[in-house]
């Protein structure tokens, strides 16, 4: 299989499973969302996805490649990257400007309000 598989990944902090038999895959060209409530592991299989957090059992593969044991360093290397969820709002900025902003950082376009459906 082309593109991300993590298979039977498990995390234990002591005596506290985090994550147990997980199973994750993402197809290349395919946008994959991994939902659930706060504590689920969601930001645990990030991480061992990415390489921060190693895993307790269970394997990582990118493109048929094993890269359960390779670092986060060259995981990015590899193409394999993320990102952190940080919002934060500029208090001297209206709520259109904020908008703006943020959508000429990730090029969304010339007027970001109605492309949201905020403007009609």
């Amino acid at each position: 299989m082309e593109g991300l598989v993590a298979s039977g990944v498990a995390v234990r902090f002591g005596g506290l499973t985090a994550l147990d038999g997980v199973h994750v895959q993402a197809e290349p060209g395919r946008i994959t969302g991994l939902i659930g409530p706060n504590g689920a592991g969601k930001t645990t299989m990030f991480n061992v996805i990415c390489g921060f957090q190693p895993a307790d059992e269970g394997t990582v593969t990118l493109d048929g490649v094993d890269i359960t044991r390779e670092s986060a360093a060259r995981r990015a290397r590899m193409g394999l990257g993320r990102t952190f969820q940080r919002m934060e709002l500029f208090g001297s900025l209206t709520v259109r400007e904020n908008i703006a902003l943020a959508a000429e950082s990730v090029h969304v376009g010339d007027d970001p309000l109605t492309q949201l459906g905020l403007l009609k």
